[in-house]
């Protein structure tokens, strides 16, 4: 097994591509250099690769029947998960589900998720937002005041509060100078930006976080970022939102943990 690096994933990237193969936007966000990850690889033109965070988020896919690469797969995960650290596996392949289901049987969960891309279609603009509520980009001092998307959160997605405030983005509503909702990058890259989303639960019912996605949205689309909506399956209200801002036709793909 090899561990690839910088210079290997614009020809890595072109391979995803061209065998269509659907990745997580952590995947771009590694590749592109937007946050620090590992590539391992059976090989310098590889066939099979795992892109992982460094928080212990994964990426499987390529080709299922390769035992050596299976092997160092499976054990890793076991060791992650003897050492009690995270190891989030994601895959968008039925032969990857099947494979890892057999070989992992009891010791792992499968959750079945929706991917979501954004289409031209006009986002619904029909909540304004009340004159008791500002809205702004996400800076520093905002990341201070959340009690969702702090520092903490920042320094595991991002590695940094300074990495995301340099490349990532999103935008909040405040209420007397309290975050009320926020929209933000959990990852993004030179071509996607996936959303995280949350209200505080004191003010749910308001359309507030259709306007904060509305921001964002908007602001993807003036940078030339495909914006990206993922969620559980059975995330109906989730899935509802999505399909107001014009997200459709959603991919399905499994997270192991």
């Amino acid at each position: 097994m090899i561990i690839l690096n910088q210079s290997d994933f614009e020809k890595l990237k072109s391979t995803l591509n061209k065998s269509n193969i659907t990745c997580p936007t952590f995947v771009y966000s590694i590749m592109d250099g937007y946050i620090q990850g590992t590539v391992y690889a059976d090989s310098k033109s590889p066939k099979s690769v795992l892109i992982g965070t460094n928080s212990g988020i994964y990426f499987v896919g390529g080709e299922v029947d390769n035992l050596d690469f299976n092997k160092f797969l499976f054990e890793l995960y076991r060791h992650r998960k003897n050492n009690k650290l995270r190891f989030s596996l994601f895959s968008t392949s039925e032969k990857w589900n099947c494979a890892i289901m057999n070989q992992l049987k009891d010791e792992i969960k499968q959750l079945s998720r929706f991917s979501f891309e954004h289409t031209d279609k006009e986002i619904d603009r029909k909540v304004a937002l009340s004159s008791e509520y500002t809205i702004e980009k996400i800076n520093k001092e905002i990341i201070k005041k959340s009690l969702e998307f702090n520092e903490d959160y920042y320094k595991e997605y991002w590695g940094s509060t300074s990495n995301f405030i340099e490349k990532g983005f999103g935008f909040c509503i405040l209420h007397n100078e309290k975050v009320i909702s926020e929209c933000s990058a959990i990852f993004s890259s030179q071509e996607f930006a996936e959303i995280d989303i949350i209200t505080h639960k004191d003010y749910r019912g308001k359309g507030l976080a259709a306007i904060t996605a509305t921001a964002f949205i908007e602001f993807c689309l003036e940078s030339g970022i495909i914006p990206k909506w993922d969620c559980d399956v059975s995330n109906d209200s989730s899935i509802k939102l999505a399909g107001k801002l014009g997200f459709v036709t959603p991919v399905n793909y499994s997270i192991f943990v």
